[in-house]
């Protein structure tokens, strides 16, 4: 709650972005986690911090977006279809992240690099959004 109040202050789409360079801090940090020498449990708590965090600043401004997107007679259809986003992610996820493990360490290390770079795409989308909501 905390959080979702000091975010409340800015559009949907900008609370997502802050939420997705969240997102991007903490891939960045748990990447570096298997890259660092020393520290590495610090790394990782940070990289869990700023990931669970990022979650809970996501939910309640995502499920705001759509509302505000979509025309109130498709509401149930539209919030149903950013749940299955959620259930997508979470069945590419762990193969993929399996497939870069396979891959060896120079794989591992830079698909957590890949994932951080993913966010410059999210906010890039989201910056497009706040755009044409002001219109």
């Amino acid at each position: 709650m905390p959080i979702a109040r000091a975010l409340r202050r800015f559009s949907c789409p900008r609370a997502l972005m802050i939420s997705a360079l969240l997102w991007g801090s903490g891939f960045i940090s748990i990447g570096l986690t298997g890259m660092a020498v020393t520290g590495n449990l610090f790394l990782a708590v940070l990289g869990l911090f700023f990931l669970s965090v990022a979650t809970v600043a996501y939910t309640p401004f995502a499920s705001g977006l759509v509302v505000e997107l979509a025309p109130e007679s498709l509401r149930g259809v539209y919030l149903s279809i950013n749940s299955q986003c959620w259930a997508i992610g979470y069945l590419i996820g762990p193969p993929l992240g399996g497939w870069a493990l396979d891959r060896g360490q120079f794989a591992a290390d830079n698909f957590w690099l890949g994932l951080a770079l993913s966010v410059g795409v999210a906010i890039l989308i989201l910056e497009i959004v706040d755009r044409r909501l002001k219109k």
